[in-house]
């Protein structure tokens, strides 16, 4: 029982994955959900600020997910 505790203590919490792909995965995918509808559409769909949030929370995750 006490090698399970040692094995599990590195683990993702959310993702159940060691590694930082997961959180650089949902990084890109914030920026794609921020920059495409904009690219997409001649009126702009949600306000700048709200594009800033996706893509602001995205590069953090990249920055989580690659300092891992």
């Amino acid at each position: 029982m006490g090698g399970s505790d040692g094995e599990h203590a590195g683990c993702c919490p959310v993702f159940g994955a060691e590694s930082g792909i997961p959180l650089i995965g949902l990084g890109v995918l914030m920026m794609i959900f921020g920059i495409v509808p904009h690219l997409l559409s001649s009126p702009s769909p949600f306000p700048l600020p709200i594009t800033g949030v996706f893509i602001g929370f995205g590069i953090f995750l990249i920055w989580a997910g690659v300092s891992r």
